[in-house]
């Protein structure tokens, strides 16, 4: 691992050494960190990656999470393959301390044991733009964003005319995907679609090593949309929305010996999500009003037996933003949220106010700062009140330094407080503490190197009590620190090289390390013009040191095997706007399992077409 740290480093050396004079275009927008329309990553004291569509085709992942758990930060926990369920974390904290919003809709699952996001069933396609902001967020974003938010947003026209995208993949087994974009923009407004198709017939969700033969595949059929028109010259109104169908095969325990292994489990999930908005510019001010709401309905059958769990949530939300002076704006605004979960066993139903303020104050040219306050009332357990403060220093246009102090919370979830059998009422909810302080060095072009150092801790934690037989508060806190380095460099006009690097420790309220956080998380690739027309690009991905829990009795902890994985692709323009591509995942045909029992993709092949007119 020393060599592993050094190889990083010296990443970060070489692109200082070969960029030393030269100053980076600070022009890098994110919409997610604080609640203005957009500000400049280098004014923000909050750490975020921003990834626009370029990236997401040139990696040529066409799952959605495989990608984002190579960023800095993030990993992935993925029952088997395609459509297996599948959870990301920031910074070592579960997905349910990981808000996800896809074009500004809460997506998280109101019926499941902990609100939380499966990602399985999402592909890139249609995706134009993603943000990740780590660190607690409850401030701007309530219950759930403690880890951080992960934001999609819909592929849109990047200028007026109409464009149509087609993208056209098959690959190993027995896998078939192809997505058409249609995307027209105007003087007044844009409106976008996306209809994707996936289709696999998978491998085994439990392992093959372990002598599990029956493939587990996987088929959705998604539609989504992102448009908005102005009325008037102050008026703006817009929609988004998503409905996906999906069906995936999976694993579990069956009889006679109810070990982990071959079943026929299937679930079907009919998701759907549409959110409206309207928007005034008064003067100084922006008044918005958003309505928003989704629906999950997902059936589990096994054996004969099926079980079938359906949630929804309504929001309705205001914010305004104004320009106080030239150096302070502030934004406020309040939103009330309903959500609801049934089932065979039970249903339930829950209310959530909130009111917030934000000041984004530039006290200097090269200091900004930020100051959020939130008030959110929950008709179980009453008022619970988070804050963030962060700041950006600029002592030369090429170099920041961040910082970011934030509390936050996580509701119980409705399954916790309110299941008949497991369900606790009594359930307060998990507060946190989250602290960062970084560096980053810009440089000329897109090239970088940034180190970022973190630390959250989490009381009240909610868990399962096997001497109650039921959810509990836990005694103890919760802690995951670590530190995250990131990098990349243009070495010359055909070669790009990037890396990036996670440290984490991740401890249970016991002192014990947390499961399926790896202490050391490394990503290194390049990306080279091969000759004209084409590109070639390679990528390691180095995991080591993961506790995952066994799926044998007596279930206790186990250290997993460190893994390395390398992937490849290279692709042929055949025109402007138009290209083909094969890409090969797991190169080496590295035979490891990411969690204890489950099958993993052994060498595969995608060739592929995408073309835009």
């Amino acid at each position: 691992m020393k060599q592993l740290l050094a190889t990083t480093a010296t990443l970060a050396l070489a692109a200082s050494a070969l960029h030393a004079q030269e100053v980076y275009d600070l022009d890098t927008i994110t919409v997610t960190a604080d609640l203005s329309e957009g500000t400049e990553t280098a004014r923000t004291g909050a750490t975020v990656e921003v990834i626009d569509r370029d990236k997401i085709e040139a990696d040529g992942d066409t799952e959605i999470a495989s990608y984002l758990a190579r960023q800095p930060g993030l990993s992935l926990a993925q029952n088997g393959g395609t459509g297996g369920v599948a959870y990301l974390r920031i910074r070592g904290l579960s997905q349910k301390y990981v808000a996800v919003r896809v074009d500004g809709i809460d997506v998280s699952d109101p019926s499941a044991t902990q609100l939380n996001y499966d990602f399985g069933g999402l592909s890139s396609y249609g995706v134009g733009r993603a943000e990740v902001l780590k660190g607690t967020q409850s401030a701007q974003y309530g219950s759930e964003a403690v880890a951080g938010v992960i934001s999609l947003a819909q592929r849109r026209a990047s200028e007026e005319g109409t464009e149509v995208t087609f993208e056209g993949e098959v690959g190993s087994y027995d896998s078939f995907s192809t997505a058409l974009t249609v995307a027209t923009k105007g003087a007044r407004g844009d409106v976008a679609f996306t209809l994707a198709r996936v289709e696999t017939g998978g491998f085994s969700a439990a392992d093959e090593d372990d002598g599990n033969s029956e493939a587990d595949g996987f088929s959705s059929l998604r539609l989504s949309f992102a448009g908005e028109y102005a009325l008037t010259d102050v008026i703006t109104v817009g929609a988004s929305g998503f409905a996906q169908k999906s069906e995936a095969d999976s694993d579990g325990y069956g009889p006679p010996t109810y070990a982990f292994g071959d079943t026929d489990a299937v679930t079907e999930a009919e998701t759907s999500g549409l959110r409206v908005f309207a928007r005034a510019e008064l003067g100084a001010w922006t008044h918005q009003v958003d309505l928003s709401s989704f629906r999950i309905e997902r059936t589990r059958t096994e054996s004969g037996f099926g079980s079938t769990f359906t949630g929804e949530r309504r929001e309705l939300r205001y914010l305004a933003q104004g320009e106080v002076s030239p150096t302070l704006t502030l934004n406020f605004g309040a939103d009330h949220t309903v959500e609801s979960y049934d089932s065979s066993a039970n249903s339930s139903e829950s209310t959530t106010t909130g009111v917030f303020a934000e000041a984004l104050w530039a006290a200097t040219p090269n200091l900004d700062i930020a100051a959020t306050l939130r008030h959110d009332d929950h008709d179980a357990f009453g008022g619970f009140t988070t804050g963030r403060l962060a700041a950006a220093w600029r002592p030369s246009d090429d170099l920041i330094f961040r910082a970011a102090l934030g509390t936050g919370f996580r509701a119980p979830s409705l399954y916790e407080l309110g299941d008949p059998t497991y369900g606790n009422p009594g359930l307060e909810p998990e507060e946190s503490r989250s602290a960062e302080i970084g560096v980053e060095k810009r440089y000329g072009g897109e090239d970088f190197v940034k180190a970022t150092l973190f630390y959250t801790e989490i009381d009240n934690l909610i868990d399962y009590d096997f001497a109650t037989n039921a959810y509990a508060q836990v005694e103890g806190t919760t802690i995951s620190k670590g530190l995250e380095l990131s990098g990349q460099t243009q070495v010359s006009d055909a070669v790009l090289l990037y890396g990036a690097y996670t440290y984490t420790e991740a401890e249970n309220p016991d002192g014990t390390r947390q499961v399926r956080v790896p202490r050391h998380d490394l990503v290194l690739g390049v990306e080279a013009e091969l000759a004209p027309r084409w590109t070639g690009r390679a990528e390691v991905h180095h995991v080591a040191d993961v506790l995952d829990v066994s799926q044998s009795f007596p279930y206790a902890p186990v250290q997993m095997d460190d893994y390395t994985l390398v992937n490849t692709s290279v692709s042929y323009e055949i025109q402007p706007g138009a290209e083909a591509y094969l890409r090969v995942e797991n190169a080496t045909d590295a035979d490891y399992e990411a969690l204890d029992g489950y099958g993993t993709a052994g060498r595969t092949f995608h060739v592929g077409l995408r073309a835009t007119f």
